[in-house]
């Protein structure tokens, strides 16, 4: 899938690719909803085996990044056979959505076979979804190109698969994981907010 090739850079993107492009652009508008955990000085609670991190300090963070983690465990007790690693940088200029930066990596210890691919797109909201850049490394191996080298004609359609297949399913997924964060943040302020006004009540029982 990730291969080298140059072909395809057609000039009118068929039926299939526009589509494909819309709801990528409409993925990012609604990842600019991670822009409101910026205001939560601390995360009191995340979903299992994820991580958040910051770009910028509180109150004047600049962007968020949600990393993924999960194990497959091996038959030999306390083993791991293979373990992924995904995660989602969204940088912001003001309100704006100014960086998406998504990122897999992935280790299976059998083989001891390593990758990572990485996608950048630093003009989200520029309506060209195909001047991601793409960097793919396996086993220390490495090659960096933008999305439309991709084929995307005839019969060799890796550019839309690439989309639809991998990319879209990425950050969809990663769009869920920004509202249940959001969520259990906002779950966890009315507990603390409720808990605050118990105790406040308790003072002035006397």
């Amino acid at each position: 899938m990730l291969s080298q090739s140059q072909g395809g850079t057609s000039s009118s993107p068929s039926g299939t690719a526009q589509i494909l492009n819309q709801r990528i652009l409409k993925a990012y508008e609604s990842l600019g909803v991670a822009r409101e955990l910026l205001k939560f000085e601390r995360m009191e609670s995340l979903p299992q085996g994820t991580v958040v991190s910051w770009v910028g300090t509180f109150p004047n963070r600049k962007g968020v990044k949600i990393t993924k983690f999960s194990v497959t465990p091996s038959r030999s007790p306390g083993g791991i056979e293979r373990s992924e690693e995904k995660s989602i940088l969204l940088e912001f200029n003001g309100s704006t959505l100014s960086k998406v930066e998504s990122e897999i990596k992935t280790a299976n210890y059998a083989t001891e076979d390593t990758t990572l691919v990485r996608m950048t797109d630093n003009t989200p909201l520029d309506n060209n979804v195909d001047d991601l850049l793409i960097y793919a490394d396996r086993n220390g191996r490495a090659a960096e190109y933008p999305l439309n080298y991709l084929p995307d004609e005839g019969v060799s359609r890796e550019r839309s698969e690439f989309k639809k297949e991998f990319y879209l399913k990425l950050i969809e997924d990663f769009f869920i994981q920004v509202l249940r964060i959001q969520e259990m943040q906002n779950q966890q302020s009315a507990k603390n907010q409720k808990k605050l006004l118990q105790t406040f009540k308790e003072s002035l029982e006397y």
